[in-house]
């Protein structure tokens, strides 16, 4: 019998070796991506935080608890609870006087993704280029409220950010309310400042969102 020489595999047969790696590897499955991190009250600004912003702000006091933040739905200024993937929210309340900052409350939700993030800033920016204008309403016991909703687009604050501009009228005496939501990566923290009589100022708003960003990293 005549010896044959050795010799690579023939065309057909390494082919098919090809093809049954390249399969092997389109059936492992992608890793998944990790989960975000919760967000914890390291991510919230501090008493310290607001009292430089707002050095005139009298024996303030702080609570935190795990609650969603109630962000409008198309025009209602009080509208859907959204909680993300985490959430922790923050209020800070000193003592009241009159034209001066009464209320600050802090809300800061993570999400899985950069998209459901970005929803939710793009909410409130709809509220300010389309809902804008005064609505009668009531305050639930019976008393007239005139709501007045005005325009405010701020800068870009962190990715992304939007706001809102409202106002509570009742019996001659009225309560401001400036809203701004800030996005960084998959996290949105939304800043809600309230005054007596007075519109919050912008620049203040916008301070505290330069150190919100500065605490999300």
């Amino acid at each position: 019998m005549r010896r044959t020489p050795s010799s690579p595999a023939s065309p057909p047969a390494a082919l098919s070796a090809l093809v049954t790696v390249l399969l092997a590897g389109l059936l492992v499955p992608a890793p998944a991506s990790a989960a975000p991190a919760p967000v914890t009250r390291d991510h919230l600004l501090t008493v310290s935080d607001y009292v430089a912003v707002y050095p005139d702000m009298r024996e303030p006091s702080r609570i935190t608890q795990r609650s969603p933040v109630f962000a409008p739905r198309r025009c209602e200024d009080q509208g859907q609870a959204v909680r993300g993937s985490s959430r922790i929210f923050g209020s800070v309340s000193p003592g009241v006087r009159r034209r001066s900052v009464s209320l600050i409350d802090q809300n800061v939700v993570r999400f899985r993704t950069v998209a459901e993030a970005g929803a939710l800033v793009q909410r409130y920016r709809f509220f300010s280029k389309h809902c804008v204008g005064n609505v009668a309403t009531d305050d639930g016991e019976g008393g007239d409220v005139l709501l007045k909703n005005r325009a405010w687009l701020p800068p870009r604050v962190g990715d992304e950010s939007a706001g809102m501009l409202i106002c509570w009228l009742q019996r001659g005496l009225a309560d401001w309310r400036r809203v701004l939501a800030v996005r960084v990566g998959r996290t949105v923290t939304v800043l809600d400042v309230s005054f007596t009589d007075i519109r919050p100022p912008r620049s203040q708003v916008l301070a505290l969102g330069d150190a919100a960003v500065a605490r999300l990293g």
